[in-house]
């Protein structure tokens, strides 16, 4: 009996997370600007390249870094969604865009 319970316990333990990754969650965008950008070198003999960006949206700021540029004015409306690590940038043709998060920092806006 106590085998049974054992080997149930694992069997769903294994299947819940499958089933979670299975639903795909909508993002949720919102609207913001590109505050400033920066073409950094990197790896060896500096030939790759890395694009960071600070980005303005509700109540925060995030430093982000890129692989690829964005085909964004600064200033410019934009949309985004934050995940846990990444934030998700639309472009001008409406391409996404991925960018790792490297600090979110708060902010009240001035009155």
């Amino acid at each position: 009996m106590a085998g049974r319970l054992t080997i149930a316990g694992i069997l769903f333990a294994l299947l819940v997370p499958a089933s979670l990754d299975a639903a795909v969650v909508p993002r949720r965008w919102q609207d913001g600007e590109i505050l400033s950008r920066k073409t950094v070198s990197t790896g060896h003999a500096y030939v790759r390249k890395q694009y960071v960006y600070r980005v303005r949206g509700f109540g925060r700021t995030y430093l982000v870094v890129s692989d690829t540029p964005l085909r964004l004015d600064l200033y410019v409306p934009m949309r985004f969604s934050a995940d846990r690590r990444h934030l998700f940038i639309q472009d001008a043709d409406g391409q996404e865009c991925k960018a790792a998060i490297l600090q979110v920092a708060h902010y009240r806006a001035r009155l």
